[in-house]
């Protein structure tokens, strides 16, 4: 009986987790392209002025 709890268990939270995957990578995704351009505006300060 435990072993069957614990499959549906599973089954159930499998789509949750997979989605969260999916949140984290976006949101990892986002917040490495703002330190790219922040990184940028560092380097290359002439390329943002008056911006």
């Amino acid at each position: 009986m435990n072993q069957l709890k614990l499959i549906w268990l599973t089954a159930i939270h499998l789509p949750v987790n997979i989605l969260n995957l999916f949140r984290h990578r976006h949101q990892r995704m986002v917040l490495n392209e703002l330190e790219a351009e922040r990184l940028d505006r560092i380097r290359n300060p002439s390329k943002y002025r008056g911006k």
